[in-house]
């Protein structure tokens, strides 16, 4: 993952190509002006129109702020392609690489494929801290690549191998960090149940 970012860095953030437009059109389409998206993400309407006219790259908290402002999964601010009638393919070196902050994601899941789910690889800096606590809607599950992954929970904690994996309901608050000298690299698969009619 450090090498495709780099040279997605390198390359004047060519995997992010056509992101701003992408926002913009997402904006457009609920009739917002730059003021009322700017507003609900608090990013300023100054630095929403860098990164729609894509002179400024976005940290992953701006581009989480904005999918969720505009109520779609982050993945369809990186993408237009609609998924197949069979199945959706993301080539390796085709998925960007997005850091802020001591974390790299990479969003794996084109669009909405499958209606409340969406699955993305992680690498998470060594910290003593971590990423905030978050809780949500849905649940999670982890699965650890490599290093090591500490997952808190309100009263309780677990650190997860290479091979181990973790699964738990998403609206209990939960933090991760990377407690060994390595980064901890984890795939993350979210699925919010939808209720049955």
């Amino acid at each position: 993952m450090a090498d495709r970012s780099s040279e997605a860095q390198a390359s004047g953030g060519r995997g992010l190509a056509g992101l701003g437009d992408r926002i913009r059109r997402l904006r457009t389409e609920r009739s917002w002006p730059e003021g009322e998206l700017a507003s609900r993400t608090g990013l300023g309407e100054p630095r929403l129109a860098e990164v729609e006219q894509e002179r400024a790259t976005p940290s992953l908290a701006e581009l989480t702020a904005i999918a969720e402002a505009l109520d779609v999964a982050l993945a369809e601010l990186f993408t237009d392609a609609a998924p197949g009638p069979a199945a959706v393919v993301l080539r390796g070196d085709e998925v960007p690489t997005v850091e802020s902050g001591g974390v790299a994601v990479q969003v794996l899941t084109p669009r909405s494929v499958v209606p409340g789910m969406y699955a993305a690889r992680y690498r998470l800096a060594p910290s003593e801290t971590g990423l905030r606590p978050v809780q949500h809607e849905g649940h999670d599950w982890l699965y650890v690549l490599s290093g090591q992954l500490r997952v808190e929970f309100e009263q309780d904690a677990v650190v997860l191998r290479p091979g181990d994996s973790a699964s738990f309901g998403a609206s209990v608050a939960h933090r991760l960090l990377a407690p060994g000298p390595a980064p901890a690299e984890f795939l993350a698969v979210g699925a919010t149940l939808l209720a049955e009619s």
